[in-house]
């Protein structure tokens, strides 16, 4: 015993090394995953260096030249250089010159306009501020880059307003900001080429790399069975993969058929279908340990270790721009061979891992091959180019222009209360509402804290700098901040605005001199102004009336998992696309009643009991969707169910299904429509967590 303890534990070791744990290698993936636990968002694999150094050159040249020159105004120019960088949204470049040429425009006009009207007085420059608000703000109808490029464009207005100049020094304001932005445009379009697919692949890799980290968890926890860091450490994964997959998906949507995007989307959406169809072998392989109740058979965790192995060794291979298919179809292979020694679960579950790699490989050489496109390979991702003609119906949409007057009316209340209040720096406050109201409230008030958090903090930082180094110091500390603000963009929001206060703070004070805490803190509270204000705007101007509450969230989850339960029982169904659909919804839904549980939980609501019965609820349907998963492996292996072959238990499902969701909404009061009894001990285990809640609710 102790030897085979001792193979054990240097079996591990190895997995350690492969899998790339070592305890200075993987602190800041740990860290990100114990983020992830408690709802924080952090993604350290987009860290984007090169990016970084782009818009540290684009603002640092600009700032050079404004010392200089002893031109204190082409500040301005350092501003449009930095909001170019970060219009930028990667990718190829077609898009990102059309992006950033768009914001160029905009920013140009926007900044001689609104210099202008202020220079009229503070009766022309309300109006015109909060139709120029109201227009950008229609921009969140029509995709990520042209939200950002609304976004920016509105800031650009908000902060020329606090200029107010004759129509001729506007015509000057606005040269300037062309200056600076087309300077950065160069910077971004010919310095330190970059990898316009990097951050898919690197998003792809982190995928993977939460899937090993999950499968080697399990192999941790083989011989503990259902204890409760386990279950929590577990659902914590399940969440992030689950998040990850739909956000990875969503990246590489975004890439169109210009300049040869077509084989390079096909090969990393082949990463996705084959990490998704891991996540359910790991499903699978967790439920059925769970139900060992501490009795791991030694071929679980052989099959854990190739698992982590096989998983490590593809992540590799997804990093790479040219990928080793004939490795990974050696691999596939292996996995298959190994599959058919062992029995059980393991074994559905090590097939399904030798198939969705067997099938990433002939992807990566289709691709490679450019060849004709496969229908399943990009199966289940967003069409890139969108459809033609539908510019105006996006506009027109409800929920686009109820977002645009809530962000016009707060953006003028918040300037405003800075005329009345007296207060310096009334830009700061205007561009906190613009960046933090969020068309729903749940993402406005995280955006809130995080904007609060990072902007005292990043105040802090600046008073500090101004205090301690001369005024040529502190300009010089505008290349690092530049480059660090860019860098970490993509990584998490807080460390974004941290970066982005102490530089702004010093970019502004070439135009306004003002050093010291008392400065530095003033802004900061410009800030906080804006966040609350931009809170308050989501919760009293038009609020959504038909967002979806707590309650709602799990009903949904639990009809998507249960719908999901049924088509993978029923023999009847055949159509591998609709289960895998099914899947989907129920691992999407499944994420977000768990996100938003762990979101109520952050802001201290008094409902801690009912949270309770709510972790209990969602603990009891992540064992149904194990259920799922053991039943599908059993499906894609060959294997029938075991059950009428009529269809009735499938039937079952679905009504035990629907009455849970109404007793959840509150819409019905009984219980489900078939004797407990007949149902599996883990649905009737769901259905009791239901009534628990829905009774104490």
């Amino acid at each position: 015993m102790p030897a085979r303890g001792a193979m054990r534990d240097r079996g591990r070791a190895r997995l350690r090394r492969l899998f790339g744990a070592p305890a200075r290698a993987s602190r800041v993936a740990r860290l990100g995953h114990w983020l992830g636990m408690r709802a924080i968002l952090i993604a350290p694999e987009q860290v984007g260096l090169r990016e970084g150094l782009r818009a540290a050159v684009a603002v640092g040249v600009m700032m050079g030249l404004a010392t200089g020159l002893g031109q204190p105004l082409m500040a301005w120019s350092a501003f449009a250089a930095f909001w170019t960088c970060l219009v930028d949204p990667g990718g190829p470049r077609r898009p990102r010159l059309r992006a950033m040429v768009m914001f160029g425009i905009m920013g140009t006009m926007l900044a001689g306009l609104m210099s202008c009207v202020a220079g009229m007085g503070l009766v022309v420059a309300f109006p015109v501020l909060a139709a120029v608000t109201f227009l950008c703000g229609l921009s969140r109808g029509h995709g990520a880059a042209a939200t950002q490029v609304g976004v920016l464009a509105a800031i650009v207005g908000v902060v020329a307003v606090c200029y107010p100049m004759s129509p001729s020094g506007a015509l000057g304001l606005a040269g300037l900001f062309a200056l600076g932005a087309g300077w950065a445009l160069a910077i971004c379009t010919l310095a330190w080429p970059v990898d316009p697919y990097a951050p898919a692949r690197r998003a792809t890799a982190a995928l993977l790399r939460e899937e090993a980290g999950m499968a080697h968890d399990l192999l941790d926890r083989a011989d503990t069975g259902r204890d409760a860091a386990g279950r929590t450490r577990i659902g914590a994964y399940r969440r992030a993969i689950r998040a990850r997959i739909e956000r990875t998906r969503g990246m590489v949507g975004t890439i169109g058929a210009e300049e040869g995007g077509s084989p390079v989307r096909r090969a990393l959406s082949a990463g996705i279908e084959a990490g998704d169809r891991i996540f359910v072998a790991l499903i699978a392989m967790e439920h059925d340990l769970a139900a060992s109740h501490g009795a791991a058979r030694p071929a679980d965790r052989r099959v854990l270790r190739r698992m982590v192995a096989a998983i490590a060794r593809t992540r590799q291979q997804v990093l790479r721009v040219d990928p080793d298919h004939a490795r990974m179809r050696r691999l596939a292979a292996s996995l298959r061979r190994q599959a058919r020694m062992t029995q059980g679960v393991a074994t559905q579950a090590l097939g399904v891992c030798g198939d969705a790699l067997w099938d990433l490989a002939a992807a990566w050489e289709q691709a490679a091959g450019a060849g004709p496109i496969s229908t399943q390979t990009e199966a289940g991702l967003p069409d890139a180019s969108g459809p033609r003609g539908a510019l105006w119906r996006r506009i027109v949409l409800p929920h686009a222009a109820r977002h645009a007057a809530r962000l016009s009316v707060a953006v003028v209340v918040a300037y405003g209360l800075t005329i009345l209040l007296g207060l310096p720096y009334a830009y700061w406050a205007t561009m906190a509402v613009v960046v933090v109201m969020q068309p729903q409230a749940a993402t406005t008030g995280p955006r809130m804290v995080e904007r609060m958090l990072g902007s005292v903090a990043g105040g802090i930082v600046a008073a500090v700098l101004g205090v301690a180094l001369p005024m040529p110091a502190t300009v010089l500390l505008i290349f690092p901040l530049a480059a660090a603000t860019i860098a970490l963009r993509s990584v998490n929001y807080t460390l974004f605005v941290l970066f982005l206060t102490p530089l702004f703070v010093l970019v502004t004070d070439l135009g306004s001199p003002g050093h010291g805490w008392g400065v530095a803190l003033a802004r900061a509270g410009d800030n906080v102004l804006g966040s609350v204000v931009g809170l308050l705007g989501c919760f009293v101007l038009w609020p959504e009336r038909t967002a979806a509450n707590f309650s709602t969230r799990l009903a949904e989850a639990v009809a998507a998992n249960m719908r999901y339960l049924a088509l993978v029982a029923d023999p009847a169904v055949s159509d591998i696309a609709r289960i895998d659909t099914a899947r989907r919804d129920a691992g999407v839904a499944s994420t977000a009643a768990e996100i938003a549980r762990q979101r109520l939980r952050l802001e201290g609501l008094r409902r801690s009991a009912r949270l309770d019965r709510a972790a209990d609820l969602l603990l009891a349907l992540r064992q149904v969707a194990g259920v799922a998963s053991v039943a599908w492996l059993e499906r894609m292996s060959g294997q029938t169910p075991d059950g009428p072959p009529d269809g009735r238990r499938a039937a079952a499902y679905a009504a035990v299904g629907a009455a849970m969701a109404a007793r959840l909404r509150g819409e019905g009061a009984g219980g489900p429509p078939v004797d407990s009894g007949d149902l599996s001990p883990d649905i009737a285990h769901l259905v009791r967590a239901v009534d628990a809640y829905a009774a104490h609710g």
